[in-house]
């Protein structure tokens, strides 16, 4: 992603990346035990994207999905498997590109279906942008399918 167009995506409120799909994410693959279903709608999942972290230390990487999931194995990745689901949504449209959305849900989808974590990816259309009235719409569309 080129820095440029984040740094102009960013200047402007409405098109600025969301935080909440990380968060559902990171929650839920560190505490399926509180938090066993994640929604999470535009989601870029790699803050160190955001060219505003410092250094890449350990407490980045362990609150970084898409650098410790491949990592997982053993008992802890068993207990996911039996006790996680993450539903990620994304659009193609406008802003979903800038802000790094759709390309980090795909990767995100790739290393959960890769460890065998329940999941699923729901890529909406290329008129899908990264704006409320879709979130709205895809929180619609899937909050009755949840626990």
């Amino acid at each position: 992603m080129d820095p440029r167009r984040l740094r102009r995506a960013a200047a402007d409120p409405h098109h600025r990346p969301q935080h909440g799909a990380y968060h559902a994410a990171n929650f839920t693959l560190r505490r399926g035990d509180l938090f066993p279903e994640a929604l999470c709608l535009s989601g870029n999942y790699d803050p160190s994207a955001l060219h505003g972290w410092g250094e890449r230390g350990d407490a980045l990487y362990f609150h970084t999905p898409t650098s410790y999931v491949p990592h997982l194995n053993g008992d802890h990745l068993r207990w996911l498997r039996g006790q996680v689901r993450l539903v990620l949504v994304v659009g193609q449209g406008m802003w979903e590109d800038t802000t790094g959305a759709e390309a980090s849900t795909r990767h995100l989808a790739g290393l959960l279906a890769e460890k065998g974590i329940p999941h699923e990816l729901d890529v909406w259309g290329h008129d899908v942008s990264h704006d409320w009235p879709w979130w709205q719409r895809q929180l619609a569309h899937h909050l009755h399918r949840m626990s």
